[in-house]
């Protein structure tokens, strides 16, 4: 009987079944909110979202009604800028009308050509001929004829033979030379009075000539900037046009005129000393030093950048460029080019001294300059004959032996003889 009881049941299993029913035990059912708590939260929804909505509706109108001021203040500043802008343009148009009416009250400039620079310097070297071949006639007479008694003052000889440049000094003994060294005395005054300067006549008072210091420190600075050349010449020659139509210059320029013609009459007067010196100064004011003012006055303000320019030091090997005056054949000229210092045509040639600087021009072309052109050769005296330079005693030897310089400058390295005085030709 006790095997057919049945074996008392596992722990595990009972522990199973225990949790399988409590499962199987039927929850609570949760309580649902009531309705007056529903509507209560969505009447407080829709009260904070219609403050908010008012909230951002007030800061919208805030915002486009601060729109509407700064859009009116705009329009303001736009309207300010524009009355601004008809004010500037106004005033630069009456900055340019003025500028333009000072330019029309200033005469108006006419740059010299080339051909017409030529001309004028021609006729310069014309009339220093004429002066010196009229004037030195009488002295010339009488020296040969020994009636040259009185000698001349120490000073005018000193500053007449200071004047001589160095070849001349060697030439002082050259038979029918004279002219020819007044010739040259002449025009290297002129030359160191008028043209050795970037302007000829002082533009004030003062004893540096300040104005045209500052007139060629503001062209050197200008020529330092992005400026082309044609720039800064433009603008030197318009200031100095505006400054000589002053009636101040030109009573300044008259003085300075004054000036030079009585110091170079006062040089030239030991060799003409038959002239009273009223006299001697007229004539010179009037053939030589209003004329030279003149053409230097034009070159100087033209926008093309004239100059004088003495012959080289080593003229002698260089005759075919120069205009050659041949002595020996009373003043004709004596066509050299072509020729080389080895040339045939050139064996009996000797170079003696320079009469004169040639003219050149550096003209400004699409804002920049262009080679340096000939407008009138140097000119220079020669002795080209079969005869043999002649040397004597000779009206600039006087005038050197009674001057107070030095005379030792007096060589005669290429003269193939000397002789007695020829009678001068007519």
């Amino acid at each position: 009987m006790d095997a057919e009881k049945e074996p008392p049941p596992q722990p595990e299993l009972q522990e199973a079944d225990i949790a399988q029913n409590e499962s199987q035990v039927p929850m609570a059912p949760k309580e649902e909110p009531s309705l007056e708590a529903k509507l209560s939260d969505e009447i407080r929804l829709r009260r904070f979202t219609e403050h908010v909505l008012d909230s951002r509706q007030q800061e919208l109108e805030k915002q486009e009604n601060l729109n509407a001021q700064l859009s009116k203040k705009v329009e303001a500043l736009e309207k300010e800028l524009a009355e601004a802008r008809n004010q500037a343009k106004n005033k630069n148009k009456q900055f340019q009308d003025a500028k333009d009416q000072i330019f029309t009250l200033q005469a108006p400039r006419k740059d010299i050509t080339e051909s017409e620079a030529s001309e004028a310097y021609t006729s310069l070297l014309r009339n220093i001929q004429r002066w010196a071949e009229n004037r030195m006639k009488p002295i010339l007479d009488d020296f040969d004829a020994g009636r040259l008694r009185a000698r001349p003052s120490p000073v005018q000889a000193t500053r007449f033979v200071s004047l001589l440049r160095e070849p001349a000094k060697r030439c002082v003994n050259i038979s029918e030379a004279d002219e020819y060294h007044v010739m040259a005395v002449i025009m290297n005054y002129v030359w160191v009075v008028f043209f050795s300067k970037s302007f000829y006549c002082p533009l004030d008072d003062s004893d540096s000539d300040a104005t045209l210091m500052w007139i060629e420190e503001i062209e050197s600075t200008m020529s330092r900037l992005p400026r082309d050349p044609g720039q800064c010449r433009e603008w030197r020659s318009e200031t100095l046009t505006a400054l000589a139509a002053q009636q101040a210059f030109k009573a300044r320029r008259a003085r300075f005129l004054t000036a030079v013609a009585e110091d170079l009459a006062s040089i030239l007067s030991v060799t003409v000393p038959r002239s009273s010196f009223a006299e001697l100064n007229s004539s010179i004011r009037r053939s030589i030093v209003d004329p030279a003012a003149e053409l230097a006055h034009r070159l100087q303000l033209a926008s093309s950048i004239y100059a004088l320019k003495w012959p080289a030091r080593n003229a002698w090997s260089r005759l075919e460029v120069y205009e050659c005056v041949n002595l020996a054949s009373n003043g004709v000229a004596l066509d050299l080019s072509g020729t080389t210092s080895t040339s045939a045509a050139r064996r009996k040639v000797s170079y003696l001294f320079d009469l004169a600087p040639g003219l050149f021009v550096e003209r400004i072309e699409g804002g920049k300059k262009s080679s340096t052109k000939t407008v009138h050769k140097p000119r220079v005296l020669v002795y080209g004959a079969e005869t043999d330079i002649i040397q004597c005693p000779t009206v600039i030897r006087w005038v050197w032996d009674n001057s107070s310089g030095p005379q030792t400058h007096i060589r005669e390295p290429f003269f193939r003889s000397t002789g007695p005085k020829p009678g001068r030709k007519a």
